[in-house]
């Protein structure tokens, strides 16, 4: 790792391919705390497989190709030669001997929902970074080479609510075995996820990927996304974050597996904050996005049983005040269902109401006009929020541009 000191107020740090991320980010918080410099960290192309803790503020990662890509090839297994590919492999219902006795499974542990990427602090910034975790795609070296416990046997200290209900089935060790992708495999692991403190984050041109429970925030993250590929299958962009995701697009990660549907997002918010007294909290904001489904290269399709079409839904609220915009939407031809929203987790839950059941959904200009939604799913006319707040990415998070 090299060392290169800008400025007083600027630190860069050089990661080679083979080098640790963690050991960048390590010495980013030392000279912060001695001396409070912004680090940049510039990561040469390739897989870094490692669980990383972003918990310096005003940290940066960038691809440091001249050429970055955040593509993926042989149905998900292979990043492309110019991608810097960030990524690990815990999961929900399995117990790794590398583990200990850490419980990961929960939100409310430490790294909110099995994050390859965890960031707590500020002004986190990233670009042409893949964020990912392979729990739900693929078999990756560590993970075959770690040990699983029989969580049926555990005494771990799982709270009632985490002990998982079932025991899962047994994982494949084979190295790039994609047999994971499949329904019976698919549990709860992060790529990334931003806590309480992960204020102004901007991530440009960078790609989240997994399956189930992609990308997740607390309440008080603010998070804008530009460009780039977000990717999952389940509830797979979730929490009670404020979120800009900005001229995007969202990829599907379903192979037609019979019952495989996708959910893009699952927004939660803060019950004290609803409309019209929020005072600047928002929730999810989709604005200008494209959603497709996942292509060979992504995803392996060879368990693929039926068609693609009308299988995926825009939002599956998690709480009924959790408020979602899509705003000048469009997909791929018969991919969206005609419904496009789900009361699938808020249906007889806390505060339900069957007459109003999701109050804060709404869309603006969709591809097909927003037909066929809801009679709860509030189809503006104007780009303008009851709250009268404009529906664009500058009013959305504020001091991010």
């Amino acid at each position: 790792m090299n060392i290169f000191v800008a400025s007083i107020l600027f630190l860069v740090l050089h990661v080679s391919a083979g080098e640790s991320v963690t050991a960048a980010v390590d010495s980013a918080r030392r000279v912060y705390k001695e001396r409070g410099e912004r680090t940049t960290i510039w990561i040469e192309p390739g897989t870094y497989c490692e669980e990383l803790t972003i918990d310096v503020p005003g940290l940066s990662l960038k691809n440091a190709s001249r050429k970055p890509s955040i593509g993926l090839r042989n149905g998900g297994v292979e990043a492309d030669p110019e991608a810097v590919r960030l990524t690990w492999y815990y999961g929900h219902g399995y117990q790794y001997k590398s583990m200990g006795s850490r419980v990961n499974y929960g939100g409310s542990r430490e790294r909110r929902w099995n994050a390859s990427v965890l960031v707590t602090a500020p002004d986190f910034y990233a670009e042409n970074i893949i964020f990912e975790n392979s729990f739900n795609l693929y078999v990756c070296e560590k993970e075959a080479a770690d040990s699983l416990v029989d969580i049926s046997q555990s005494d771990m200290p799982w709270t009632a609510k985490e002990r998982p209900k079932k025991v899962m089935p047994e994982r494949p060790k084979e190295v790039g075995s994609t047999e994971v992708q499949k329904k019976k495999y698919r549990e709860r692991a992060a790529a990334i996820s931003f806590t309480e403190g992960a204020t102004n984050a901007r991530l440009k041109n960078c790609r989240a990927v997994g399956r189930q429970d992609v990308l997740y925030g607390d309440d008080g993250a603010s998070i804008y996304w530009e460009g780039g590929i977000l990717a999952g299958g389940v509830d797979f962009i979730f929490g009670a974050m404020t979120m800009c995701v900005n001229k995007a697009t969202i990829v599907a990660n379903i192979n037609g597996e019979k019952g495989d549907k996708c959910y893009i997002s699952a927004g939660r918010g803060n019950p004290s904050l609803t409309l019209p007294t929020r005072e600047g909290n928002r929730g999810l904001l989709f604005y200008k996005c494209n959603i497709r489904v996942a292509n060979e290269g992504e995803l392996d399709m060879s368990s693929s049983l039926e068609s693609k079409e009308g299988m995926v839904w825009l939002a599956r609220p998690w709480r009924w005040w959790g408020e979602t915009v899509w705003a000048y939407t469009t997909w791929d031809e018969g991919v969206l269902n005609s419904e496009g929203w789900s009361l699938g987790l808020v249906k007889d839950k806390e505060g339900y109401n069957a007459d109003d059941p999701c109050p804060n959904s709404y869309e603006y200009k969709s591809q097909d006009k927003s037909e066929g939604r809801p009679s709860w799913v509030r189809v503006l006319s104007k780009p303008i929020l009851p709250d009268g707040t404009k529906i664009s990415p500058k009013k959305w998070i504020k001091n991010t541009h």
